[in-house]
């Protein structure tokens, strides 16, 4: 069976979408790109007044900003920056498309509802899905980014119910769009994961 030439590999920030995006990549002998990539590309050649959605933490401390703002502003914020470095990620799947190079670009810039639309060959998608439970063990688990101030604990509890709120948005929009996701728990082994995936992409072609 064919290969897709283009894969995607959306989630909700924490759910671990980089490294299975790596390993499939590693398989397939494909590159790998994250969205984050693309995003950082973005914000070096632009400004906080040209484009205020990728600068929202400019000279900002990253901690207040979520201490201080709600879980929803704060998931309200990322898919404003994600809506808007989407015609970026357009442009590099259909260039690869022309160029007939397999990619696998991950990150959860990979939106549903925008991938839902694309009129594109050879490109397949899917969703990584989790629990609340899962975010908040993630956060858990990485302790050195978090410990940081008097507040890292209200800082944490955000970040987790932030990535939650986005993978309940996205198990929505895929519902809708009829599109694949991979559901994911703490157990789960990262080549399990890959396989999963790779068994997903082959059956929806």
């Amino acid at each position: 069976m064919e290969k897709p030439t283009v894969i995607l590999i959306g989630g909700a920030p924490l759910v671990g979408t980089a490294e299975v995006a790596r390993k499939i990549a590693a398989r397939w002998e494909y590159s790998c790109l994250s969205t984050d990539d693309l995003i950082q590309a973005v914000r070096a050649v632009t400004t906080s007044q040209s484009h205020p959605q990728f600068h929202l933490l400019q000279r900002k401390d990253h901690r207040q900003y979520f201490i201080t703002n709600t879980v929803n502003r704060l998931a309200t914020d990322l898919r404003y920056q994600n809506e808007s470095v989407w015609p970026t990620i357009k442009k590099v799947i259909e260039h690869h498309i022309e160029e007939d190079t397999g990619i696998v670009i991950e990150g959860w810039a990979l939106l549903p509802d925008r991938i839902a639309k694309l009129e594109l060959p050879r490109v397949s998608s899917l969703w990584l899905m989790a629990d609340e439970a899962f975010f908040q063990r993630q956060v858990q688990r990485e302790q050195a980014f978090f410990e940081m101030g008097p507040m890292e604990d209200v800082f944490a509890r955000k970040f987790a119910a932030r990535s939650a709120t986005i993978n309940d948005s996205i198990r929505k929009a895929a519902d809708v769009h009829n599109l694949p996701i991979v559901q994911i728990n703490q157990e789960d082994t990262i080549e399990n994961i890959t396989d999963r995936c790779l068994w997903k992409y082959r059956s929806n072609r």
